[in-house]
């Protein structure tokens, strides 16, 4: 199985049209153009999801819906967890991960510093060594086992720059 992190990208700070919640807060025009870009070199890349998960916080479900639509996928494709939100548990989510039998390929969508320690965890073992991930990255893990638990080897990481010169024409 391969897991691809993707951290979501730029979003509005918290202010007045958000109601001053993070949870409300949505991707910027500026966000919402880059994302798009970026994924464009993800389409270059060839690569193919069976399921995007996304935490349930507004600017993730957006970059995931972008993701979604640069890729070709119809938007059912996209689905929530709380188990991406903020400080959500790695546990829960790797028993999540394990119930989509026969997936091959799985994009989680979501925020820092848990995605850092989320792929830390991922590929070390923990998550003292968090991995930083700048707004729109993407972080692609070759899962080799899920027995007792989802471990894997760090196949790339690329910035949301790195992903927007490879979706250039």
């Amino acid at each position: 199985m391969d897991l691809y992190i993707i951290r979501h990208a730029i979003a509005q700070p918290i202010g007045s049209k958000n109601d001053f919640t993070d949870e409300k807060r949505k991707l910027t025009s500026q966000g919402r153009d880059l994302m798009r870009e970026a994924a464009r070199g993800l389409r270059k890349l060839g690569l193919q999801f069976d399921l995007i998960l996304t935490s349930p916080l507004v600017r993730a479900v957006e970059t995931a819906e972008i993701v979604a639509e640069a890729l070709g996928y119809d938007q059912a494709l996209v689905q929530q967890t709380v188990n991406l939100a903020p400080g959500a548990s790695f546990a829960e989510l790797f028993s999540e991960v394990k119930r989509h039998n026969g997936i091959e390929s799985i994009a989680l969508v979501g925020h820092q510093p848990d995605l850092g320690a989320l792929v830390s965890t991922l590929v070390w073992g923990d998550g003292r060594a968090s991995v930083p991930l700048k707004k729109g990255s993407v972080c692609s893990i070759d899962v080799m086992e899920t027995v007792p638990t989802v471990r894997g080897a760090l196949a790339w990481l690329l910035t949301p720059r790195q992903l927007r010169l490879l979706g250039k024409d």
